[in-house]
C-alpha cells in the first residue's frame, strides 16, 4: 500500500478536526502530534476502544512500546500533511490561529460519508485529546521527538 495515498490531506483534516472537536483549543506544538498518533493502525485501534482508559503518556508508552518505536519518523513524515490540513481547516472557517494556538470555531462532526477510517479516528479522538492535555515539553520528551 502506498502511504502517500493512504495518509492524505483528507485524513489529516479529519484527524485534526476530530481531536480539536474534543479539545476546542490546542497549541500548535500539540497539533503536530495528532497525526503521528493516529497514523499507526494498532495505536489508532487501541485508542478507539471504549475500554481504553488513558492515564498518562508514560503509561501508554510502557504498555504499548512497539507502537511508538518509529514515532519520530511518523512525526517528521506528517509535518507537511499537518500544515496543509491546518491551512484547509483555517481556510474553510473551522479554526482560527491566534498566538500559536489553534481554536476550533465551528463544530467538526463525523458523517457516515467520511468512511470507516474516519469513524476510527473519531472514536480515538477523545483519548488523543486526553493525551494532549500534558505539557508539550513532556509529550515531546516522552515520545522522543527529535527537533
Amino acid at each position: 500500500m502506498n502511504l502517500r495515498y493512504y495518509n492524505n490531506i483528507c485524513i489529516g483534516v479529519i484527524a485534526l478536526g476530530a481531536v480539536l472537536d474534543q479539545s476546542d483549543e490546542l497549541s500548535i506544538s500539540k497539533l503536530f502530534l495528532i497525526f503521528p498518533l493516529i497514523s499507526h493502525q494498532k495505536l489508532l485501534q487501541h485508542l478507539g476502544r471504549n475500554t481504553t482508559k488513558i492515564k498518562s503518556i508514560e503509561k501508554l508508552i510502557v504498555e504499548k512500546t512497539s507502537y511508538f518505536s518509529n514515532f519520530n519518523k511518523r512525526y517528521i513524515d506528517s509535518l507537511v500533511l499537518t500544515i496543509n490540513a491546518l491551512q484547509y481547516l483555517n481556510d474553510t472557517g473551522y479554526v482560527n490561529v491566534i498566538d500559536g494556538n489553534i481554536i476550533l470555531i465551528r463544530p467538526f462532526k463525523y458523517d457516515k460519508k467520511m468512511g470507516n477510517r474516519a469513524n476510527k479516528i473519531f472514536n480515538a479522538s477523545e483519548n488523543v485529546a486526553l493525551l494532549l492535555r500534558e505539557r508539550p515539553d513532556k509529550l515531546y520528551l516522552n515520545l522522543r521527538v527529535e527537533l
